[in-house]
């Protein structure tokens, strides 16, 4: 019984070591909480001249499941982008969802904002260094999927092209060693092993855990 408990100690600390590691940079400066934007002819920008006062102010929603909510410069609401995160790249507004594990292209007219997915293509020309893993490709049967790693670090990310939501979900593992990034897709694998991204451990059919075999 003893050595059952301290075999249990000892993954829970390797876990634990897991999810302790440091948040890794991404190449882009996310937009923080009270951060100022502008769009100009449909270029946006973060650079607000201190007298300009034409511009939307990000703050963060309330309650569980928080994402970005933007005000007018007055006080009165904006729009919200439905993301934890967002950035500018070339002009354009980038925003990502933790829950939908999706990258999104951000237009605004008449005071109205749109949205668009962006594809696999437009996502790994944003992350060239990292590899896209689609949901899609995990087994219906298993939901495993195996990856060979060579002798670098792995950055991965996990790019969702369903209609699945993936709120609460993280990663965990007893016996391989990664990173995480500020965005819930995104881990740098450093040892090969199993991981696991799931729903707090769960396997069920609404909140089905997914594993990946590096090898």
């Amino acid at each position: 019984m003893r050595k059952i408990f301290f075999s249990l100690l000892i993954l829970s600390g390797l876990v634990l070591n897991v999810q302790a590691s440091e948040l890794l940079s991404i190449p882009y400066k996310g937009i923080k909480e009270e951060g100022k934007l502008k769009i100009v002819n449909d270029v946006w920008t973060d650079k607000v001249p201190r007298k300009d006062y034409d511009y939307f102010v990000k703050m963060i929603s309330d309650g569980t499941g928080s994402y970005s909510e933007f005000y007018n410069s007055d006080g009165t609401f904006a729009f919200t982008t439905g993301c934890q995160y967002e950035f500018i790249k070339n002009g354009d507004l980038i925003g990502y969802s933790n829950q939908d594990l999706k990258f999104y292209d951000y237009t605004y007219s008449d005071n109205l904002l749109s949205r668009r997915e962006l594809t696999e293509e437009e996502v790994q020309a944003l992350f060239p260094d990292f590899k896209i893993i689609k949901i899609s490709e995990f087994s219906t049967n298993t939901n495993s999927l195996k990856i060979k790693k060579d002798k670098r670090n792995l950055k991965i990310i996990i790019l969702n092209d369903t209609d699945r939501n993936f709120y609460n979900y993280s990663f965990t593992s007893g016996n391989s060693k990664f990173e995480l990034y500020p965005l819930t897709g995104f881990i740098n694998i450093k040892k090969r092993g199993m991981i696991q991204f799931s729903h707090f451990g769960d396997n069920t059919k609404n909140n089905p855990w997914f594993i990946l075999l590096i090898r």
